[in-house]
C-alpha cells in the first residue's frame, strides 16, 4: 500500500478544495493510506472530511481565523482583525524565507507520494520537502499568471525552481497547461486532467425539495461560487439592474459566500433590486438550487477549471459563461451546448439577454448540454488520475 499524502492550504469554501473531497471519496482505498495535511486549520470542509473512511487529517497552524469571524459583536472584534492581519503577515514571512523548517515540523514521516494540491503557498512547502525517495506532484487549478499577488516567492526564478522540483504537474485543463508553460517554461512531464465530480451524487441531492422562500420573479438564474472579485458577481449585478430596467423580468439566486457578500448585498439594497435578488449563503447542496432555476451563469473573470459549471453540466442547465480556461473542454469547441461568451461585461450582458429572451434557444441548450452531461462519468477520471499517481 503507497503512503499518499495531499496538502492544502485551508478547507475553506473553494472548488479545489471540493475537488479534494471528491478525489478522497471515491480514491481505491485499498492501494493508498492517504493523509490531508492543511498548512492553517480552518475551513467549512473539515468536518466533512474527517467523515471519510481510510483518510487521516493533520495540520501545521491551528487557526486563530475561524473564531474571531464567528465573534464579530465582540467589542474587541476591530483588535481581533489587527491581530488576525499581523499573525496572516507573519505566517506568509514563515513560508516565504523559512519553508524547509515549516515542512519539518508538520511532517514526521515518509511518504511514497506527496501532492501540492494547490498552486503557490502549498507548492512552495512541498517543494522543500526533504524526502528524496517521495514522488512530488503538483497539482494547478487555475492560471498561474492570475494569482493574488501574495509574495510568498522572492522572485520568479524561484518560483520556477519550486515548480522544477516536481516529477510531476498536473493541470486541470489545457488552458491552464499552457499559461503554466507560459509563465515556468517547463514542458516535461505535464499532464492535463479534468476534475472528478460525482454525478451521481449531484443529481441525488439535486432532488432534495427547497424549504425557505426565495424570491422567483420571472426566469431564476442560478450562481454557485465564493462570493469574491474574481467570481465577477458585482458585474452580474449591474448586469441584472440593466435587464431590469429593460423590462426583462428575472431573478439571480447566489449560491455561496465570501468577503464581498456585503458590498454586493448593499449593491441590491441602494439599486433596489431585493425584490429579484437571493442570497442563498453557503450550503453543502447548492445542487437543488441549480436544478429548480432555468438558466445557470459563470461570470467568473478567472477560472482554471470551473466545478460549478461542470455541476451544471450534470444538471443539464441551460448555460451562459465567461471564457475562462477549461470552459470549452467542459462545454465542447463548437459552442452549442451553451452560450460562451468573451470575457468581457458587456458580452456576457448581449449573452444573458439573448437566453433570457429567447426560448427556442433555451430548449436548444436544455437538448444539448445532456450529450457533454454523459461524458463526465467519474469512474472514468478516477482511473486516469490514479494512473498519473502511480506511473
Amino acid at each position: 500500500m503507497k503512503k499518499l499524502l495531499f496538502v492544502v492550504h485551508t478547507l475553506q469554501i473553494g472548488g479545489a478544495e471540493r475537488v479534494l473531497l471528491n478525489i478522497l471519496k471515491n480514491i481505491n482505498k485499498e492501494k493508498y493510506d492517504i493523509t490531508v495535511l492543511a498548512l492553517v486549520n480552518d475551513g467549512i470542509y473539515i468536518e466533512e472530511l474527517k467523515k471519510i473512511e481510510g483518510v487521516k487529517y493533520k495540520y501545521l497552524f491551528n487557526s486563530y481565523f475561524k473564531k474571531q469571524r464567528e465573534n464579530k459583536n465582540s467589542k474587541f472584534y476591530n483588535l481581533s482583525k489587527s491581530i488576525m492581519n499581523f499573525i496572516w503577515k507573519g505566517y506568509l514571512l514563515l513560508l516565504r524565507y523559512f519553508p524547509k523548517e515549516m515542512y519539518k515540523k508538520a511532517i514526521k514521516e515518509n511518504y511514497d507520494i506527496e501532492v501540492a494540491f494547490l498552486e503557490g503557498k502549498v507548492s512552495k512547502f512541498v517543494s522543500n520537502s526533504n524526502n528524496v525517495k517521495s514522488k512530488k506532484i503538483a497539482w494547478i487549478h487555475t492560471d498561474i499568471n492570475n494569482l493574488p499577488k501574495i509574495k510568498v516567492f522572492k522572485d520568479i526564478e524561484e518560483e520556477k525552481e519550486c515548480y522544477n522540483k516536481f516529477d510531476k504537474i498536473v493541470c486541470v485543463s489545457g488552458d491552464v497547461k499552457k499559461r503554466f508553460i507560459e509563465r515556468i517554461g517547463r514542458t516535461d512531464n505535464i499532464f492535463v486532467q479534468m476534475n472528478p465530480i460525482d454525478s451521481i451524487d449531484i443529481i441525488e441531492r439535486s432532488k432534495e425539495p427547497i424549504e425557505e422562500k426565495l424570491n422567483n420573479k420571472g426566469l431564476v438564474v442560478s450562481t454557485v461560487g465564493r462570493l469574491v472579485k474574481e467570481k465577477g458577481y458585482d458585474r452580474l449585478l449591474e448586469i441584472h439592474k440593466r435587464l431590469i430596467q429593460e423590462g426583462i423580468l428575472h431573478t439571480i439566486w447566489f449560491i455561496g459566500d465570501g468577503i464581498e457578500r456585503k458590498k454586493l448585498e448593499n449593491y441590491v439594497c441602494t439599486n433596489n433590486l431585493k425584490d429579484t435578488v437571493s442570497f442563498v449563503g453557503y450550503t453543502n447542496n447548492p445542487y437543488k438550487y441549480v436544478k429548480n432555476s432555468d438558466v445557470f451563469v459563470c461570470s467568473s473573470r478567472i477560472e482554471g477549471l470551473s466545478s460549478a459549471l461542470i455541476e451544471a453540466t450534470i444538471l443539464e442547465k441551460a448555460i451562459v459563461t465567461t471564457e475562462c480556461p477549461g470552459t470549452k473542454e467542459i462545454l465542447g469547441e463548437n459552442g452549442q451546448s451553451a452560450v460562451i461568451v468573451p470575457n468581457d461585461t458587456e458580452e456576457l450582458y448581449k449573452g444573458l439577454k439573448q437566453v433570457l429572451t429567447n426560448f427556442k434557444l433555451r430548449e436548444r441548450l436544455n437538448e444539448k448540454i445532456k450529450t457533454r452531461s454523459k461524458l463526465l462519468d467519474i469512474n472514468n477520471v478516477m482511473k486516469q488520475i490514479e494512473k498519473i499517481l502511480d506511473e
